[in-house]
Parts: structure tokens; C-alpha cells; sequence
């Protein structure tokens, strides 16, 4: 015969053990969290007045090997899109990196290029050609209601041997309009 108290000992103790093995589990999370050290990898340098500052939204990040590239939107604009893409890489496995932003794109740039914001960075990296490529979309070129989808190279735009930027011109550039199945993308590689 089984007293009621000894009913509910096999149930405390698996919530008991149940209990302490969540609290473990979770303070081993928040001491690996600690030990992150942050490294801030780029800032908004621009100050136009469609985009709200000190914002870089929508990141993507790609990596092979030790080498990591990052693309995201920068001066991120009220009605969609950015002042310009930004760009950050890595070659040492993530131990440092160096920052860098698309020349000629948006209107608020310099040099400035024909589009009113870019939106969607997105990175990859063509193995066969060894080549790492952001592309993203330009928005409203010359005041149209057209997008482009453009592809840059963000290594060959790091420093040239002066120690300043180069511009690097689109690799491809294809015009959507109103019908996307119309699109076409032709590339020089």
C-alpha cells in the first residue's frame, strides 16, 4: 500500500532534476554570450535627408574558407531602400575587418550614380572564377519607375594602390519593369 506522499515524490523529483538542468543549460548560454567580443564593423557616413542615419539594415553575409563578406543597406530610406550598400570583409577568419562602400550608386554617394535609393544586397561567390560578387537592385534610375539588378565586385573596390577607392562599374546590369518574366541577365564572365 502506497501513502499519498509517496505518490508525488517520482513527479518532484523529475521536476526537481527537470528544473536544474534548465537552469544549467541556460547560465552556460548566458556565460557564452559574455565571452563574445562585438566588433562594430561599419558606420553610416551619410547625412542626406531621405534616410534615416546611423542605420545599416539587412544584412548578408557569405564566407568561404577564411574569408567572410558582408553587404548590407546603409542610411536606410523612409520609403524603402538605402542611401548606398555597404560592404565589409574578413581574411583572417573573422579576426579583423576591412569597410568599404559602393561607389556610384545612389544620387546621395560620391561619385553620385542614377539611383534614387538600392535595396536587397545579397553576396556569393563564383568558385570557378574565384571571384566574391554583391548584387543588389538599384531603384528608379534617373527618376523612372524602373529597377535594376546590378552586381559589383566589393574586393577589387577595398584600395587601389594609391590607398583610394576605385570604381568599379556593374559586371551586369539587367532593367525590370512592370513584366519580370521579360528580364534578362547576360554576363560578361
Amino acid at each position: 500500500m502506497f501513502s499519498r506522499i509517496s505518490q508525488f515524490r517520482r513527479p518532484t523529483r523529475v521536476l526537481v532534476a527537470l528544473t536544474v538542468a534548465l537552469l544549467l543549460a541556460c547560465s552556460s548560454t548566458l556565460l557564452a554570450f559574455a565571452a563574445v567580443k562585438l566588433i562594430q564593423l561599419s558606420s553610416d557616413p551619410f547625412t542626406n535627408s531621405a534616410s534615416q542615419h546611423k542605420t545599416e539594415v539587412e544584412p548578408d553575409t557569405f564566407a568561404a574558407g577564411g574569408t567572410f563578406v558582408s553587404a548590407f543597406q546603409v542610411g536606410r530610406i523612409f520609403g524603402g531602400g538605402a542611401a548606398d550598400i555597404g560592404f565589409a570583409t574578413s581574411t583572417n577568419g573573422g579576426t579583423s575587418f576591412t569597410n568599404g562602400f559602393l561607389p556610384d550608386t545612389t544620387t546621395a554617394v560620391t561619385p553620385p550614380g542614377i539611383y534614387s535609393a538600392v535595396s536587397d544586397a545579397s553576396v556569393a561567390f563564383d568558385a570557378k572564377h574565384g571571384v566574391w560578387l554583391i548584387s543588389f537592385l538599384g531603384l528608379s534610375p534617373n527618376g523612372t519607375n524602373a529597377v535594376d539588378v546590378l552586381v559589383r565586385i566589393p574586393m577589387a573596390i577595398l584600395t587601389t594602390k594609391t590607398g583610394r577607392s576605385a570604381i568599379i562599374r556593374p559586371v551586369v546590369r539587367s532593367s525590370a519593369t512592370a513584366t519580370p518574366s521579360s528580364t534578362t541577365i547576360r554576363s560578361p564572365i
